[in-house]
């Protein structure tokens, strides 16, 4: 294949998502692969990408577009975007139309992308495409909240914002939700984040285990074919129950792959995309958590079991032709061994979790989430004695001057 890896790839975050994408890219976009966040994380201090600042796209859209236009213009060819972040998902999903002048990208409409947003919206999708979904109630108001608390409803239930974004800047930074054990419970959380200005979805808690968690992720061409379709499973989450996947491996499920593509091609999607199912031990049915329409955070395991989707995603998005994959590698995982450690100590206070079954499960085939040996600082910048070593030079040169 002749093909060509002239357009920078901007890359929108630089949290541990991004440096999956920076690591699958390196290889054929040599010095030519940016990250752009108004903060450091992790990837600033990956050597294979250079890292480009901005304002706060939630706090200060107007600027955050002006500095996306002046770096576009920067260039010599057309930059690609790949998102990472939901902060920066938002604002380019809003504005689409003016960005494409600017940047290389595949997503699906904008119309799309805000019912996907909105987990209410997103679950009366899912049914009328016939995908189970666990029983939602969505509250807006207090008069929503109100006439919950009348029904004669199961619990424990499950409290998340109806917009994440909104959720993370006025309830809670990295917690995803709440259980509500009770009415009276409800009514204390309830009227507490109504009084935020954040609307909520109550979701039915379903019954199983962590391992009962699956995601598959795909890649969908401009006219809507399937490029990639991509299994794994949650082995532990952190925080536990109702994290993101701090251990998860790579799997063959065709049930789980065939329900993404029925998902994924009702709603004539787009893009990059992931979804979430769980395992209800109740009735045997996978249902739906919820979808995800940028790179999730484990992206780099696909690339190492055969499937790289940010370089395919790169080519679709320039419009060059490409041979694509089916198949993967199966029974690899990706673990974030910090996160890991925190959520074993959980499991094992709540006895769901022996020491040496810990370790067990950590065998096998593995790749890390933030540390390789070509690329050492991201993982070191992770911990207070790495970020010494990191800043060893500045501090030595400071000694002698």
């Amino acid at each position: 294949m002749n093909l060509n890896h002239q357009n920078p790839a901007l890359i929108l975050g630089r949290f541990e998502t991004a440096l999956g994408v920076v690591w699958s890219l390196r290889k054929y976009l040599q010095g030519n692969i940016y990250t752009l966040d108004n903060k450091k994380d992790i990837t600033y201090y990956s050597r294979f990408s250079k890292s480009l600042f901005c304002p706060n796209p939630i706090e200060n859209e107007e600027k955050y577009l002006d500095r996306l236009f002046t770096i576009s213009k920067e260039f010599e060819q057309k930059p690609v975007l790949f998102i990472t972040s939901d902060n920066h998902l938002k604002i380019v999903n809003c504005n689409q139309e003016l960005l494409s002048d600017y940047y290389h990208f595949n997503m699906a409409s904008s119309e799309l992308l805000n019912v996907i947003g909105d987990k209410s919206k997103l679950s009366q999708l899912a049914l009328k495409n016939n995908i189970a979904v666990p029983l939602t109630y969505t509250i807006e108001c207090k008069s929503d909240l109100d006439t919950i608390l009348v029904k004669d409803i199961i619990f424990p239930l499950f409290l998340k914002g109806l917009d994440v974004n909104s959720w993370r800047q006025k309830v809670h930074g990295s917690k995803k939700g709440y259980i509500i054990n009770s009415k009276e419970e409800l009514n204390k959380r309830g009227e507490a984040i109504l009084k935020l200005n954040v609307p909520y979805v109550l979701q039915e808690v379903i019954q199983g285990p962590d391992t009962n968690h699956y995601k598959v992720c795909v890649l969908y061409s401009k006219n809507g074919k399937q490029l990639l379709n991509f299994t794994l499973q949650k082995i532990r989450q952190n925080p536990i129950h109702f994290g993101v996947g701090a251990v998860v491996e790579s799997i063959y499920y065709p049930e789980l792959s065939d329900l993404g593509t029925k998902l994924f091609d009702s709603i004539n999607f787009r893009g990059i995309g992931s979804a979430e199912f769980k395992l209800d031990e109740k009735d045997g049915k996978l249902k739906l958590i919820e979808i995800n329409t940028r790179y999730w955070q484990q992206n780099y395991l696909a690339t190492v079991c055969g499937m790289n989707f940010p370089l395919i995603d790169y080519f679709e998005a320039t419009d060059q032709n490409y041979s694509s994959v089916s198949e993967f590698q199966y029974g690899i995982k990706w673990i974030n061994r910090f996160m890991d450690f925190d959520s074993f100590l959980a499991y094992k206070k709540e006895d769901e979790l022996t020491f040496s079954s810990w370790l067990k499960t950590l065998k096998g085939k593995k790749i890390s989430s933030n540390f390789r040996l070509i690329d050492p600082l991201p993982a070191l910048a992770n911990i207070n004695f790495g970020m010494k070593i990191i800043n060893l030079p500045k501090f030595l040169l400071k000694k002698r001057i």
